[in-house]
C-alpha cells in the first residue's frame, strides 16, 4: 500500500515531533502510549494510534506494541533513532574508550558486556547495547520491525539473540562505526613466505633474530601483536602457515621459509655450544659431584670390597637437573665424551653424543674408565677380575679357588673334590675370597683347558678361545689335571 494511504498517521506523528526530532528521539514507550495524537481530527492516545494502524494495515507477523510502532514509523517514512547509525554508533563507542585504546581491543562479547556507554543523553550497558544493535541489524537483514521485547518472548527469536555475544558480531559494530580493533585472525590469512617474514620481523629485527638465544618452545610461546589482528603465538603462526602450505614445519623450517637466520651469530653459537657442554658434561669436572654420584651406587665400604663390573653398569644415579636417573653405563659414555672434548683446542672441535657414537671406539664403558672416575672422586675400590685377568694355571690360585667351593649349598671338602665325579662338579661354584672371582665348575674346566691354546696363540683372548673357538673341554680328565695342578 502506498504512502498516501498512510498519510493520516504520518501527519499525526509529525505533528507531535519533527523529522529531525524523531531521528534523535529514542521513544520512551509508556510516555508515547499515553501521549495525545490527532488522527484525522480525532484525539487518540499513542497506544490507540498503534492499534488503529495495525487494524488498517495488518501484517503476517505478530509484533508487540513496540514492534508495531517501529513498523508504523518505517512505513510512514518517519526517521527513527538508530543505534547502528554509523555516527551514533561511533559516538557510543567513543564514550567508553578512545580510538587509540580501541585499536588494541580484541572484540568479544565477554569483555564488551560490562562496559558503560552513553551518547545523546542515553546511557546503556554493554549487554543491552549489543541487544539493541543486533535487533536493528537483524530487522534490516530480514525486512522485519521487531523490538527487543519480541526477542524476549518469541523462542525462535530468542535463540538468534545469542549471536550478539560473538566476537564476530562485536567486531562488526566497530566496522560500521569506522573504528579499528584487533578483529582479524591469523588463521584466516593467506600467508606467503614474504608475509611470514614480515610477521616475524614485527617481533624482532633481523639482527635480533640473529642473536636470539631462544629454543623452539620459546618461539612457540612468543606472542605477535599486529594491527587489526588478534594477538597470536608462534605456535598459531606455524599452524596457520602449515594450513596454507599443506605440510608440516618445525620451528627452524619456519625461519628458513622466511629467509631469516636465527641464532647464527658466531659469538652466540660458541656461547650456546659452551653452555650445552657445560650443562651435559660440566659436572664431570668436579670431583665432589662425581663422588656423590658414585656413593649413590655403593657406599665407601662397599667400594672397597670386590665389585662385579657387569652388575655395576646397570646401577642408576640421579644427577641434579636431569629429569631421569642415568646408569653407570651412561655415565661412562658421558665421561668418554668429556675426556675427548677436554683434549680439544676450541669448542667447535668438541663432539656430542651422536657424533661420538659414529667414532669407532670413542665411547668406552669398562672397568678402566670407571676406575679413572673412582680415582678422580678419591674413592678406594676393588673390582672382581674377569676370568682372563687371572692365571688359571697358577697352582696357589687353583688351590685357594678349589678350597672355597660349594655344591648345592654345601661346602666341598678335599675328599669331596677328589671323589666326586666331574659331571657332578660342573654345577659346583668356586670363589676366590681375595678377588671375589666366582666360576662354576663347568666354566672353570672350559677356561682352564682353553688357556693352553691361548698361551700358544697369544693374539687370541681367553674369552674368544673358549666361547668362539671352542678350545675348552669339560670332562674327568680335565678335572684330574686341575686337581693335580692344585696339589691334591
Amino acid at each position: 500500500m502506498a504512502l498516501e494511504d498512510r498519510l493520516p498517521f504520518r501527519e499525526a506523528l509529525l505533528e507531535r515531533r519533527t523529522e529531525q526530532e524523531w531521528r534523535h528521539y529514542r521513544p520512551q514507550h509508556q510516555s508515547f502510549y499515553h501521549g495525545s495524537f490527532n488522527l484525522e481530527g480525532q484525539e487518540v492516545t499513542g497506544r490507540e494510534l498503534i492499534s488503529e494502524y495495525s487494524a488498517r494495515f495488518p501484517t503476517d507477523r505478530e509484533y508487540s506494541d513496540k514492534g508495531n510502532l517501529n513498523r508504523m514509523l518505517a512505513d510512514c517514512e518517519v526517521p527513527q533513532f538508530s543505534f547502528t547509525d554509523p555516527e551514533v554508533l561511533r559516538g557510543f563507542l567513543l564514550s567508553a574508550k578512545t580510538p587509540a585504546q580501541w585499536v588494541k581491543y580484541e572484540p568479544s562479547g565477554h569483555s564488551f558486556v560490562g562496559l558503560d556507554f552513553q551518547y545523546m543523553g542515553i546511557s546503556v550497558k554493554g549487554q543491552m547495547f549489543l541487544h539493541d544493535c543486533f535487533v536493528e541489524l537483524d530487522n534490516e537483514e530480514n525486512g522485519t520491525h521487531y523490538a527487543f521485547i519480541d526477542y524476549q518472548t518469541n523462542p525462535d527469536l530468542k535463540r538468534r539473540l545469542n549471536r550478539d555475544r560473538s566476537g564476530k558480531f562485536v567486531a562488526k559494530l566497530f566496522e560500521i562505526a569506522g573504528l579499528k580493533v584487533k578483529h582479524r585472525s591469523i588463521d584466516d590469512e593467506e600467508i606467503t613466505p614474504d608475509r611470514l617474514k614480515e610477521i616475524l620481523l614485527s617481533g624482532m629485527s633481523e639482527e635480533e633474530w640473529n642473536r636470539w638465544e631462544g629454543k623452539a618452545e620459546d618461539f612457540y610461546r612468543m606472542r605477535f601483536d599486529l594491527d587489526e589482528y588478534r594477538v597470536f603465538t608462534g605456535s598459531a603462526l606455524r599452524k596457520a602457515y602449515e594450513g596454507n602450505q599443506g605440510k608440516r614445519f618445525n620451528a627452524k623450517q619456519i625461519f628458513d621459509e622466511a629467509g631469516l637466520a636465527v641464532a647464527s651469530d658466531p659469538a652466540l653459537l660458541r656461547k650456546r655450544l659452551e653452555d650445552h657442554f657445560d650443562e651435559f658434561y660440566g659436572f664431570l669436572e668436579d670431583p665432589d659431584t662425581v663422588r656423590d654420584l658414585l656413593l649413590q651406587v655403593r657406599s665407601e665400604d662397599e667400594w672397597r670390597t670386590p665389585q662385579v663390573f657387569s652388575q655395576l653398569r646397570k646401577e642408576k644415579m640421579a644427577i641434579d637437573g636431569r629429569r631421569k636417573p642415568i646408569t653407570v653405563h651412561s655415565l661412562l659414555h658421558l665421561y668418554s665424551i668429556h675426556k675427548y672434548n677436554s683434549q680439544q683446542d676450541n669448542v667447535e672441535s668438541r663432539i656430542c653424543y651422536n657424533e661420538a657414537q659414529e667414532g669407532s671406539g670413542m665411547i668406552q664403558s669398562n672397568r678402566e674408565a670407571l676406575g679413572e672416575l673412582l680415582d678422580f672422586a678419591g674413592l678406594e675400590y676393588k673390582f672382581v677380575p674377569n676370568v682372563w685377568d687371572v692365571d688359571l694355571h697358577d697352582s696357589s690360585f687353583l688351590r685357594r679357588f678349589l678350597y672355597n667351593g660349594t655344591l648345592q649349598g654345601e661346602r666341598l671338602s678335599a675328599r669331596d673334590l677328589t671323589t666326586t665325579p666331574s659331571w657332578k662338579l660342573r654345577k659346583a661354584v668356586f670363589t676366590d675370597p681375595s678377588t671375589g672371582l666366582e666360576l662354576k665348575g663347568h666354566s672353570l674346566m672350559l677356561y682352564y683347558t682353553a688357556l693352553h691354546y691361548v698361551k700358544e696363540h697369544p693374539e687370541v683372548g681367553l674369552d674368544e678361545a673358549t666361547n668362539d673357538l671352542n678350545k675348552g673341554k669339560s670332562n674327568q680328565k680335565v678335572w684330574d689335571e686341575i686337581l693335580g695342578k692344585a696339589g691334591f
